[in-house]
C-alpha cells in the first residue's frame, strides 16, 4: 500500500538540512515516565516516515505520493516542481491503494478493501483518467471480489485475478485467460501457504520487461487437507447460534502440498503455454521465485526447491521454444536453503568483449550470504562480495553504470549500511559512514540516479533525499523534529547492545533495556523477550518502538530490566550459526536462553529470584521449551500464541527446518513440548494466551498444550490459560490487545511482588 502520510517537508525545500543523530538509542532529557496509555493504548512517541512510488519516466527522479489532503501528486527532483495528478475531491471514496500508469495518464485505484490473509485482500478496482478525472470500474459487476490487479510495463494492459482466475484488460475489453479457478485451483495469486511461507506477497504473476508476455503460477490444492477455523462472534454483537466456520487448505507436516505449474501468456492473446519445469518430483516441488532474465522476453527463470527446501535448481525457460535448462544447482542438506527472492537480470558484464549474460542473486554457498553473478547459460558463478558478514538485500541495480546497491552487515550483524559495488571492477563504495553504528535502508529511483536514504536507528529515524553523484543531501524528507522535542520531556529506558559468549565459543547478540533512573545499588527483576526463530533477528540497532517493553521498564511499580537474546539459529551471523538448529528446533534455542539467564543472575543488580521470559509465536514456543527444560533459571513464563508441536504447523515452514516426519520422527518427538515437570516447578507459574481465530498458529497448539499439562498434574497455582475469542495471530479483535497487555502487566507485577516462599494450597502439598 502506498503511503498516505503528508509530505510536510518535501516541497519547497532546496537547502540540505543537517539532522544529526547519536550512535545510540535516545534516553530523553526530562522526568516524565512512559505510561501504559502512552505505550500500549496509543503510542505517544512514534516517528513517522514516508514511502513513495518512483515512476519510470524519461526523466529520472520523479515519484508519486498521496498528500495529507488525499490528493495524488507527482514530484520532480530535477525541477523541484510538484504537479497534482488527482485532486482530493476526485479521489475515489474508500480508496485503499493506487498504482499509476507508466505514462501518467491513468490511475488504478483499489477501493472497498477487505483483508484476507497476511498480505492478500479483496477490493473493487477503478481506472481513473487523469485528464477527465472520470473513473471506470475494471469489471462492471465487481462486488469487492478482485484479488489482484497490475499494470503492464507499457501501460497498455492490466492483468487481474478474480475468483482465482486470471484475466487481462485492454482498452476496456476483458479477456478470461483461465476458467478452472476455484476453491482448489489458484491462477496468478498464491494459496495460503505460498503467500505465508514462500512468496511473501499476494501475487504470483510477472510481466516481461517489454510487457509482451506474462509469466504466472497456478496452484492446485486437490488433496490438500483442510483446517477449520471457527468464528464464535463473527463480528456480530450477539453471537450466532452456530459459529461461522472458515475452511482453509492448510497442509501440515507430511501432508499433501499444493502442486505448482508455470504458465506463459502472450499478451493480446489467450494462448497459454504450460511449462514443464521438471526440477523435482511435481508433487513435492516448491517454486520459490520467478524472474525474467532478459531486457525483453527471451528468458524467464524459475528457482525450484525440493519439498524440504535443502536442494535447489534454477531452471531457465526459453520463451520461444518452451525449452528448459538447469543453469544452477545447490545442495544445502547441512541445513536449509533460504528463498531470498533476489534474482535480477544484469546482462553482459563487459558488452564489448563477451556476449554471455548474467543474473545476480544472494547465496550463502560460501558460508555467508553474499552477492553472486550467475551465467544465464549455466556454469560457475562469480562471487561479488565476500567476508564473514552478510548481504541482506539488493536495493537497486544500475545496468548503465554496472552498479549494484545493497545493504549489509559488514560492520556488525545488528547493523545495516548502504554500499554500491561495480560488477565489472568489484569496487565497493559506502554511501553512508560505515564507521558509525547505524541501521539504514534506501529507496532508489527507477534509473538509480536518486534515492531516499532512511536512517532507522538506533536514534530517532529521519529521511533525506540524495543524488548518487552527491555526498550531501538535496533536502530532508522527514526530520521527526517533533519527536526529538517530545523525547526531551521524558526519562526513557536506557538501551544498549553487547555480545554474550556461550560455552561452544559462539557469541549471541543481546539487547538490554535498563529501567528509568537505573541504580546499580538496587535489585531489579528481569524479563527475557525472545523470538528466536530460524533466520529471524530481534537484536538490531534500529529504532526500538516505545511499546510494552518500554512501559515495563518505565512503570515505577514494575521497573523490569529486559534482555532480548538472539540465540543460535537466528539470522545474519552466517550459515553455520543458522543451521545449528536444523532437525532439532527448540534444543539449542532453549539452551542459549537458559545460559543467558544464568549469566544475568550473576549481575549484582539483577534479582535472580525473579527472572521471567515472554515470547509470542515462535517466541511462545521457545518460552515453553525453556520451561520444559526445568533448569530453575526462570521463575515466570508468559506464552503467547505458541506452537506446541511442529506436527501442528504448516509443512513448508516446518519441513524446511525439521525435514519430514518419516526421516526425523525422533526430532519431532523431542522438539514438541512434551514434558511437564518444568511447568510444575517454575516458582512464579506461567500463562498461556491464544486467539481462537488464529489461522496461522492454530489454537489447537495451546489447547493440546493445556491438555498435556493438566493431564500431567500441573496445578492451578502454576497454570493460567487465556483464550481470545475470534482473534487471529495478532490478537486484536474487540479490545483483546488491551486485555492481553493488561494481563501481562498484572502477571509481571505479581511476579515482582512474589516473596521467595509462597503459601500453597493443600493439593499442592500432597497427592490427593
Amino acid at each position: 500500500m502506498k503511503s498516505v502520510t503528508l509530505l510536510l517537508l518535501l516541497a519547497g525545500l532546496t537547502q540540505a538540512i543537517d539532522v544529526p543523530r547519536k550512535p545510540h538509542a535516545p534516553t530523553g532529557g526530562g522526568k516524565k515516565r512512559l505510561t501504559f496509555n502512552e505505550t500500549v493504548v496509543s503510542k505517544a512517541i512514534t516517528p513517522s516516515s514516508i514511502s513513495v512510488e518512483w515512476i519510470a519516466t524519461a526523466k529520472d527522479g520523479e515519484y508519486v505520493y498521496q498528500d495529507g489532503d488525499g490528493s495524488l501528486k507527482i514530484e520532480s527532483i530535477v525541477t523541484n516542481q510538484t504537479k497534482t495528478l488527482v485532486p482530493a475531491d476526485k479521489v475515489p471514496a474508500d480508496s485503499y491503494s493506487y498504482w499509476v500508469k507508466p505514462d501518467l495518464s491513468s490511475v488504478l485505484w483499489a477501493t472497498n478493501h477487505t483483508k484476507q490473509y497476511r498480505h492478500s485482500f479483496f477490493a473493487d478496482y477503478y481506472i481513473q483518467d487523469v485528464e477527465s478525472l472520470a473513473s471506470t470500474p475494471l469489471v462492471p459487476d465487481q462486488v469487492g471480489d478482485i484479488q489482484y490487479a497490475q499494470w503492464s510495463p507499457a501501460g497498455n494492459a492490466i492483468a487481474f485475478v478474480r475468483g482465482n482466475n486470471l484475466f487481462t484488460w485492454s482498452d476496456g475489453s476483458t479477456a478470461a485467460i483461465t476458467k478452472d479457478g476455484g476453491p482448489d485451483m489458484f491462477h496468478g495469486v498464491p494459496d495460503w501457504i505460498y503467500e505465508e511461507e514462500i512468496l511473501g506477497d499476494r501475487f504470483a504473476l510477472w510481466f516481461s520487461p517489454d510487457g509482451e508476455y506474462l509469466a504466472f503460477l497456478s496452484f492446485n490444492e486437490t488433496g490438500v487437507p483442510t483446517y477449520t477455523v471457527p468464528y464464535y462472534m463473527d463480528n456480530q454483537k450477539i453471537a450466532p447460534p452456530y459459529p461461522r466456520e472458515l475452511d482453509i487448505r492448510y497442509p501440515k507436516v507430511s501432508q499433501t502440498n499444493p502442486t505448482v505449474q508455470l504458465g506463459l501468456l502472450k499478451m493480446g492473446t489467450k494462448d497459454v503455454s504450460a511449462v514443464s519445469v521438471d526440477a523435482f518430483d511435481a508433487h513435492e516441488m516448491v517454486i520459490g521465485e520467478v524472474a525474467w532474465l532478459s531486457d525483453s522476453h527471451d528468458t524467464v527463470a524459475v528457482k525450484a526447491f525440493n519439498r524440504v527446501q535443502d536442494k535447489q535448481k534454477v531452471v531457465a525457460v526459453d520463451v520461444a521454444s518452451s525449452q528448459t535448462k538447469v543453469i544452477s544447482e545447490r545442495d544445502g542438506t547441512d541445513g536449509w536453503l533460504d528463498n531470498t527472492l533476489s534474482m535480477a537480470y544484469i546482462g553482459p558484464i563487459n558488452s564489448k568483449t563477451e556476449s554471455s549474460a548474467y543474473y545476480i542473486d544472494i547465496s550463502d554457498q560460501s558460508g555467508w550470504a553474499h552477492l553472486w553473478l550467475f551465467p544465464i547459460a549455466g556454469g560457475e558463478p562469480i562471487a561479488l562480495t565476500e567476508g564473514e558478514w552478510e548481504v541482506t538485500s539488493v536495493v537497486s541495480i544500475d545496468k548503465k553504470q554496472q552498479l549494484v546497491y545493497y545493504l549489509s552487515t559488514q560492520r556488525h550483524s545488528t547493523e545495516r549500511h548502504l554500499y554500491s559495488i561495480s560488477y565489472s571492477s568489484k569496487k565497493v563504495t559506502p554511501l553512508v559512514d560505515d564507521t558509525v553504528s547505524a541501521y539504514w535502508s534506501a529507496s532508489f529511483s527507477s534509473q538509480s540516479g536518486y534515492y531516499i536514504l532512511s536512517y532507522q536507528g538506533p536514534d530517532v529515524p529521519y529521511q533525506e533525499l540524495y543524488s548518487v553523484n552527491q555526498t550531501k543531501p538535496i533536502r530532508t524528507i522527514t526530520s521527526n523534529s517533533a519527536v526529538l522535542e517530545k523525547i526531551e520531556q521524558y526519562a526513557l529506558p536506557n538501551i544498549s547492545y553487547f555480545e554474550l559468549t556461550i560455552p561452544s565459543g559462539e557469541t549471541l547478540n543481546v539487547m538490554q533495556r535498563l529501567p528509568v533512573n537505573f541504580s546499580p545499588q538496587k535489585k531489579y527483576p528481569i524479563l527475557f523477550t525472545p523470538y528466536g526463530g530460524p533466520g529471524a533477528q530481534e537484536v538490531a540497532k534500529s529504532w526500538q518502538s516505545m511499546d510494552f517493553k518500554a512501559y515495563i521498564a518505565s512503570d515505577p511499580e514494575l521497573e523490569y530490566v529486559t534482555w532480548t537474546v538472539d540465540n543460535r539459529g537466528t539470522g545474519f551471523k552466517g550459515r553455520k550459526f543458522r543451521s545449528a538448529v536444523a532437525r532439532q528446533l527448540g534444543l539449542f534455542e532453549a539452551e542459549d536462553q537458559i545460559y543467558a539467564a544464568r549469566e544475568a543472575a550473576k549481575i549484582p543488580w539483577i534479582d535472580g529470584d525473579h527472572i521471567g521470559i515472554w515470547g509470542w509465536s515462535f517466541g511462545g514456543y521457545l518460552t515453553s521449551k525453556v520451561l520444559e527444560v526445568n533448569s530453575g533459571a526462570f521463575s515466570l513464563g508468559l506464552i503467547t500464541a505458541p506452537v506446541a508441536d511442529w506436527r501442528f504447523y504448516d509443512s513448508m515452514y516446518t519441513e524446511r527446518y525439521m525435514k519430514t516426519l518419516a526421516t526425523n520422527a525422533d526430532g519431532y518427538n523431542t522438539s514438541a513440548v512434551h514434558l511437564a515437570d518444568g511447568f510444575k516447578s517454575v516458582s512464579g507459574g506461567f500463562l498461556i494466551q491464544h486467539g481462537t481465530g488464529d489461522d496461522n498458529v492454530h489454537f489447537q497448539n495451546s489447547a493440546a498444550l493445556a491438555d498435556l499439562l493438566m493431564g500431567a498434574g500441573v496445578t492451578p497455582e502454576k497454570m493460567q490459560v487465556q483464550w481470545f475469542t475470534d482473534s487471529d495471530h495478532g490478537i486484536r479483535y474487540n479490545g483483546d490487545s488491551l486485555f492481553l497487555y493488561r494481563q501481562l502487566s498484572k502477571k509481571l507485577f505479581e511476579e515482582r511482588s512474589r516473596p521467595g516462599k509462597v503459601l500453597k494450597h493443600q493439593w499442592s502439598r500432597r497427592n490427593l
